[in-house]
């Protein structure tokens, strides 16, 4: 019985070998159109359309210094890093909201273009997503998600 089931595994192990084989180029193709498709997802987005124009700012919104400006990717990629984290394993996410929500309205329309721009949701849809911000114990919610998007409705961005 052993040696026909390795016999079995044998064939079965060649067959697989073959098929791999005869169908490398089309394997490789998928795995090429996999990587491409997941490098640009957030692109496809925006070149479709499906993400909303920049909001423009607005006077008597508060100013945008230079050194907020310079630093907006970085705010963007902590506030993504933060939404789109596991609550259990993440940490942060109370933080990032707290500055978020410190920001003014003209800042705050910056870091939402930014966002929207670098991955391809608004940051509306993105907090939206998130069921805790991770800010009391055990990370039951303190509302800080509710307030963002509260504050987000009011200025228009969704």
């Amino acid at each position: 019985m052993t040696a026909a089931a390795a016999t079995a595994l044998m064939s079965a192990g060649s067959g697989a070998s073959d098929f791999l084989k005869r169908n490398a180029k089309w394997l490789a193709l998928f795995v090429v159109a996999l990587a491409l498709w997941w490098l640009f997802k957030p692109y496809f987005r925006v070149l479709f359309g499906l993400v909303p124009d920049d909001a423009t700012l607005q006077s008597g919104g508060g100013d945008v210094l230079a050194d907020f400006y310079n630093n907006r990717k970085n705010s963007a990629r902590r506030l993504n890093d933060a939404l789109s984290g596991n609550a259990l394993t993440s940490d942060g996410r109370c933080e990032a909201l707290y500055d978020a929500l410190s920001w003014n309205d003209n800042q705050l329309r910056v870091i939402h273009n930014t966002y929207k721009n670098n991955y391809g949701e608004t940051l509306h849809s993105a907090v939206s997503a998130t069921y805790t911000d991770d800010c009391g114990w055990l990370g039951m919610s303190h509302d800080q998600n509710t307030a963002m998007i509260e504050k987000l409705n009011l200025l228009g961005l969704t």
